[in-house]
């Protein structure tokens, strides 16, 4: 069982009321079923329910697991912002549960608007301005101010992206998903050392059961290749390729893109036959093709295979060239 997430009640009125329902609940309903003692979870001075960083691995049974998530979703809907993540995993089974606040607090009512609006075409301007409310309503929205830096993302506005995640981080560092997004922002602004801690700092606050823990991994990767540092990226990539994906889980796309870098950073270190055989896999994989075009492929095998004095080598930077490579057509030219 792994438990982790972060509640706050926003004042003492709420505070008291949580702590008050917690001791009449477990006195007289739940007894010993419940995995945390209030003293390990409830902290007074933040008025808010805080379960042990990272996350909380704890080993046993099915009643205790229960008893614990019913006590959870009781005492969430008393919250004001926050989220409980849990996963029960058994037999290779894994049960997984997401327990957030939905009330008709202003505050509360204003983020799920802006959560919703979000999903909708069209609807980011809309989604900022109802998580801005929520803001308003609440200073200390880490979510709220997560979801606008994906907005801000989103709509290319990238520096009120990168103060809404480093808000977020400030107001509550152990989520992943402001790391995560101020990662790819720095990545925009070639900000690549800084980019690395972030995804580091995604990777170490979620679990490998999440697919952000392997977005991540293939983000720092990818950063590990721009910076060159080859060495430190071959084992990220290969780690992140031998995690088999379904094809709900967003990796599943990335994996072609991970090939790739993996064949890049092959490259770097001299691994010229590793490094080709990666790239044809990557060549080989259809899904994710938008995220890696066919010409960027073949250039890079064709860079490769020019290192291992291959013959044929200008095949595949004139197959990447008619498919519109800028760099294919630049290389063919300095060989006429």
């Amino acid at each position: 069982m792994i438990f982790k997430g972060r509640l706050e009640f926003g004042n003492q009125r709420t505070y008291e009321m949580v702590t008050k329902h917690w001791a009449t609940r477990l006195e007289t309903y739940f007894k010993s079923d419940i995995l945390f003692k209030s003293e390990q979870i409830f902290l007074d001075e933040e008025f808010a329910l805080v379960l042990p960083q990272p996350h909380s691995v704890l080993y046993h049974s099915e009643k205790a697991w229960r008893g614990t998530t019913d006590m959870m979703r009781e005492i969430v809907q008393f919250a004001i912002v926050g989220k409980l993540q849990c996963w029960c995993i058994k037999d290779g089974s894994v049960q997984e549960l997401v327990l957030e606040p939905k009330t008709d607090k202003a505050a509360v009512l204003d983020y799920w608007l802006g959560c919703e609006l979000v999903q909708k075409d069209g609807g980011m301007e809309e989604a900022s301005e109802a998580l801005s409310r929520a803001i308003e309503k609440y200073q200390r929205h880490a979510l709220a101010y997560e979801r606008r830096g994906y907005v801000n993302y989103k709509l290319g506005n990238y520096k009120d992206a990168l103060y809404d995640f480093s808000k977020s981080i400030d107001i509550h560092a152990g989520n992943p998903e402001p790391h995560y997004g101020r990662g790819k922002v720095r990545m925009l602004k070639n900000e690549w050392e800084n980019a690395v801690q972030d995804f580091d700092n995604t990777i170490k606050r979620s679990i490998a059961l999440q697919p952000l823990f392997w977005l991540a991994r293939l983000k720092k990767g990818e950063c590990l290749v721009h910076t060159k540092k080859f060495s430190e990226a071959i084992p990220e990539l290969e780690q992140y390729l031998k995690r088999e994906f379904d094809s709900q889980n967003p990796n599943y796309r990335r994996r072609r893109r991970a090939w790739y870098l993996l064949g890049k950073a092959l490259l770097g270190t001299g691994k010229i036959n590793e490094a080709l055989n990666a790239i044809n896999q990557s060549l080989a994989t259809r899904e994710g093709v938008e995220l890696l075009p066919e010409a960027e492929a073949l250039l890079q095998r064709g860079i490769v295979r020019k290192e291992a004095g291959a013959a044929d080598y200008k095949k595949d930077f004139e197959s990447a060239a008619a498919l519109g490579s800028v760099e294919a057509q630049r290389l063919l030219q300095e060989k006429a």
